[in-house]
């Protein structure tokens, strides 16, 4: 029973739904594509050495976006972030311990100050919207530090259908 996580997360769907959107209509132009690669830690280790051997195979431009980070696995996306920095990859975390922590707190906390000084960014509030953004400030290697738009929440209505491909499930 605790092999796995018994739930799929619903956010990462929507997430990687948003992502596909963005690869279908070639966000970055005609002439490049996007490759999506999703894992859910709940129910696989992510093993960043063979990751990182894959994608410098493959150019090594990359944006690793750690989703849907609640409070207390952020240690572990930090420590995660901080093994794909090393390697000098974009990285990005967003989720709830993010925008909380921008919606309540009035100054940046040690943590998040922390995977700021690693070259991490964050990504607090609604991806809605703004996700083609961000692939682009990645794509010309121009990530933000932060990315806060907990004060401008998007219209939700006709956004693309969460989906999550079959193996992570």
């Amino acid at each position: 029973q605790w092999l796995k996580s018994s739930i799929p997360s619903n956010t990462l769907a929507v997430l990687n739904g948003l992502a596909m959107d963005c690869a279908e209509r070639q966000v970055l132009g005609a002439d490049m594509s996007i490759a999506l690669e999703t894992f859910d830690e709940t129910n696989i280790r992510i093993d960043v050495e063979a990751l990182s051997q894959k994608i410098m195979q493959s150019g090594g431009h990359v944006l690793i976006a750690l989703v849907v980070v609640q409070s207390n696995q952020f240690p572990r996306a930090v420590d995660i972030a901080r093994q794909f920095r090393a390697h000098d990859f974009q990285v990005c975390i967003g989720g709830f311990h993010v925008s909380g922590s921008f919606a309540m707190l009035p100054e940046i906390t040690p943590d998040l100050q922390e995977a700021l000084d690693l070259g991490i960014s964050l990504f607090a509030g609604e991806v809605e919207g703004r996700l083609e953004s961000l692939f682009k400030d990645a794509f010309s290697r121009k990530l933000k530090p932060i990315y806060n738009y907990m004060d401008d929440l998007p219209n939700m209505e006709g956004v693309p259908v969460p989906y999550l491909p079959l193996p992570i499930i």
